[in-house]
């Protein structure tokens, strides 16, 4: 029964002496479970990766890296959590989580760029051809869709999945998954 709080949460800690903040965004909320879905979350992540490198590491030069995560289940719950984190200077925290929310709110209004959304089926399906010719990838694969009750198959299935991620599904995906649950961590050097 142990789930994520829902509402706004923010919480800055003071540890440590290095001159480095650590900041984690977290969304989470339930889902309807399916492949369509977890696609789209996979998409959203993606992209949403793509543009925080974009925009936070090449443009601003403030953080020292970035990475944006989905990850879903469906047991004992159907949910997800969608996570943003990055590393920074402790003086940049405030203006980077600023860009990182307009960022969020642009895909909200207008969805993925065509070439973002490319990128992300490219990636996908050039990590799927290399996993199908792996025995650990079939066991865990198999093992998973077992234990969801989804069809053993649907790996095989991926291109269909994959052509229904549009400008419109990731502008629909980010209004439905960049909701009103938001935990806002941040690690903050300790104040001498």
């Amino acid at each position: 029964g142990i789930r994520i709080p829902s509402g706004q949460i923010s919480k800055t800690v003071y540890k440590g002496l290095d001159p480095k903040a650590t900041v984690q965004l977290v969304y989470s909320g339930d889902m309807t479970w399916s492949p369509d879905n977890t696609v789209q979350l996979d998409a959203l992540a993606e992209v949403l990766e793509i543009k925080l490198i974009e925009k936070l590491r090449e443009e601003e030069s403030g953080v020292y890296g970035v990475g944006a995560n989905a990850a879903y289940s469906k047991y004992p719950a159907p949910r997800y959590t969608f996570r943003i984190s990055f590393g920074c200077a402790p003086e940049n925290v405030e203006k980077l989580i600023v860009k990182t929310q307009e960022l969020i709110n642009d895909l909200k209004q207008k969805g993925a760029l065509p070439a973002d959304i490319a990128k992300f089926k490219a990636e996908t399906r050039r990590e799927t051809e290399v996993q199908l010719k792996d025995n650990q990838f079939w066991l865990g694969y198999l093992q998973s869709q077992y234990y969801n009750g989804d069809a053993p198959d649907e790996v095989l299935h991926e291109n269909e999945q994959l052509a229904k991620v549009t400008v419109d599904s990731t502008k629909a995906a980010a209004n439905q998954y960049f909701g009103s649950n938001l935990i806002r961590l941040v690690l903050m050097p300790e104040k001498k």
